[in-house]
C-alpha cells in the first residue's frame, strides 16, 4: 500500500518510515524533498496526481514556544500558515482526489483542568497559539467530507535523531551537570515513537476513522521524569530541583 506522508523527515516521520516501510511505500512530502504545504497548488498536483489512496499528514510547527512568538502575527504568523493553511491545502487535495487523511495532533488541545485522564469525547480547549493553530487545523478535518483519522499524541520521543526530543535534552543536560529546575504541577503522557507506528499500523490495517488518543502508559511530571531518565542513566539526581 501507498501512502503519501507530509513531514516524514520529522522527529515522528523518519521513525514510523523505518518501521513500517516493510509493510507499506512511503512518498516524502517534507521540506527536504522540496515540498512546502504551504503552497496550494504544488500539494494539490502533487496529491491529486499519486495513486496512494492514504495521506498520512504529520507537518507541522510544533514548537510551541516559537509558535507563541507568532501569536501577534495572527493568520500572517507561520504557526497559522503552517498548521492552519497547510493542512487546509492537504485536505483540499484529498478531497479533489477522494483519499483518506491521517491527521497527527496533540494533547496540547486540551487546557489540562480535568482532574481524569482525558478522553476522544473530551472538548478541547486550547490556551496558547500552537494549541489552537492545531485544534483549528482538527476542526477543518472533522468538517470535511473526507474519511478521516485524528490522532492526538504527547510528548513523543525516540532513541535516535539529530533534533532533540524532551528526554534528549534532559539526559544532555545532565551530562553535563546543569542544575535543572523541573515542575511537579503538569502532567504528561509520553510517546515513545515505536508504539506509536504500531497504532498506526493497526489503523491503516483496519480501515478505522475518528478521533483517537495514542501515548505511552505512563502519567509523570517533568520532575519525575528526570528522576527517572538519571537513575536509567546514572546521572547525580542532586542536580534536579522540584518548582
Amino acid at each position: 500500500m501507498k501512502i503519501l506522508a507530509t513531514g516524514l523527515s520529522g522527529l515522528v516521520g523518519s521513525r514510523i518510515e523505518e518501521l513500517l516501510r516493510d509493510k507499506y511505500q512511503f512518498e516524502n512530502l517534507s521540506l527536504d524533498t522540496g515540498v512546502d504545504i504551504t503552497d496550494s497548488e504544488k500539494i494539490l498536483s502533487l496529491i491529486t496526481s499519486s495513486n496512494a489512496s492514504l495521506v498520512l499528514h504529520l507537518a507541522a510547527k510544533t514548537d510551541v514556544d516559537g509558535c507563541q512568538k507568532d501569536m501577534s502575527q495572527g493568520t500572517n504568523g507561520q504557526a497559522w500558515k503552517i498548521n492552519v493553511e497547510g493542512t487546509k491545502n492537504v485536505i483540499n487535495a484529498c478531497a479533489r482526489s477522494d483519499k483518506k487523511l491521517i491527521y497527527v495532533s496533540t494533547d496540547f488541545v486540551f487546557d489540562g483542568k480535568k482532574e481524569k485522564p482525558y478522553s476522544e469525547g473530551d472538548s478541547p480547549n486550547p490556551i496558547n497559539w500552537y494549541a489552537q493553530t492545531k485544534y483549528e487545523g482538527e476542526k477543518l478535518v472533522n468538517e470535511s467530507s473526507l474519511s478521516w483519522v485524528i490522532l492526538r499524541i504527547a510528548y513523543p520521543y525516540r532513541t535516535n535523531f539529530p533534533k532533540r526530543d524532551f528526554v534528549r535534552v534532559l539526559i544532555d543536560k545532565l551530562k553535563n551537570r546543569e542544575n535543572l529546575e523541573l515542575v511537579t504541577d503538569h502532567i504528561m503522557t509520553p510517546t515513545f515513537v515505536d508504539d506509536l507506528s504500531n497504532v498506526l499500523d493497526s489503523i491503516i490495517r483496519n480501515n478505522l476513522t475518528g478521533v483517537f488518543h495514542a501515548v505511552g502508559s505512563q502519567f509523570v511530571s517533568p520532575f519525575e521524569a528526570g528522576v527517572i531518565i538519571s537513575n536509567i542513566f546514572g546521572f547525580d539526581e542532586n542536580l534536579l530541583q522540584k518548582t
